[in-house]
């Protein structure tokens, strides 16, 4: 059975969310360290605070959660059936770029934390909101975005999730009345707290940025496995092409739901989700394409999983 990983991505987290993985498994407290020398300091301090806005601040929330899942892959890789693609949506893609082999841990996690300094100091972002809409066509919700911005409004798609889910980027007024146009249509819009904005127009001079700064201090490979593009849903096999992905995803909206449809014309019936949250096996309970889909999320499905395979050892 041909299969694909799957990375999550940044999300609103609660104080405690994954610490019994940290508390768990050495291999993650062994990660945090080493991201933690990276970033000059001590990351899991920060992460597990008892306070939430220090937890989802980007430059605490984004590395925690690329490491995580970095030490999860390293544990359970080869105890599993080797994928045929990485991907992941938005933070996930970056995970997926360092896990094919494709950049190096120490030049992920620095690029994590650059891409956060860049977004801070784009003052103007910091007026715009996120919400996430389901349960409406998103074609509907196309022609919703439109009516909303030839009256005077802004608003513009961040992701695609399935076709009838879709986060969307926007003035708060504007993604209020979205909000309104959506529940007369039967769908519901809901805001996404600590949401910056994200894959739309409002990052261009913050993608300028990232390209003239922070991308000549990297050298990205060529994958050891195909990754699925964010930005068309396409394959990715070079080193210039994990580049563009890079630089590209700043201000495109991220074509998930055509990733998938992708992974199905290649054949793949199994995703194997890998990472803290349940943003990705919530949204494939919705979606109309059919896979079989493995979780290792919480400390006792990635518990289990190494038992399991323990056993088939014996």
């Amino acid at each position: 059975m041909k299969s694909a990983i799957l990375f999550p991505p940044l999300m609103t987290l609660k104080a405690g969310s994954f610490s019994q993985l940290y508390n768990e498994f050495p291999e993650v407290r062994k990660k945090f360290k080493e991201s933690s020398s990276i970033l000059g300091l001590d990351l899991a301090e920060h992460f597990f605070s008892e306070d939430e806005s220090v937890i989802n601040r980007g430059e605490v929330a984004r590395p925690s959660i690329v490491t995580i899942s970095t030490a999860l892959y390293e544990m359970v890789i080869d105890k599993m059936e080797k994928p045929a693609y990485y991907l992941g949506p938005s933070l996930g893609q970056v995970t997926a770029i360092h896990c094919s082999g494709a950049l190096g841990f120490e030049d992920t996690i620095r690029m994590v934390k650059a891409m956060c300094d860049f977004e801070e100091m784009n003052e103007r972002n910091k007026e715009y909101g996120v919400f996430f809409f389901y349960n409406i066509d998103c074609s509907i919700m196309e022609e919703n975005i439109k009516i909303v911005n030839d009256t005077g409004g802004y608003a513009e798609p961040c992701m695609y999730a399935t076709s009838n889910q879709m986060i969307v980027n926007g003035d708060f007024p504007s993604l209020e009345r979205l909000a309104q146009m959506v529940l007369s249509q039967g769908g519901l819009g809901v805001t996404i707290p600590f949401g910056p904005p994200g894959h739309c127009s409002l990052l261009t001079d913050v993608q300028h940025r990232f390209t003239e700064q922070f991308m000549p201090t990297i050298n990205p490979l060529n994958p050891q496995a195909p990754l699925v593009s964010n930005v068309d849903g396409s394959v990715i096999m070079s080193a210039e092409d994990v580049r563009d992905e890079l630089i590209g995803q700043y201000v495109t909206s991220v074509q998930w739901y055509k990733s998938l449809e992708y992974l199905k014309s290649k054949g793949v019936d199994k995703l194997v989700v890998l990472g803290p949250g349940q943003f990705i096996p919530k949204s494939l309970q919705f979606t109309d394409i059919p896979f079989e889909v493995e979780t290792l999320v919480t400390m006792e499905e990635v518990k289990n999983k190494l038992i399991d395979y323990a056993k088939e050892q014996v």
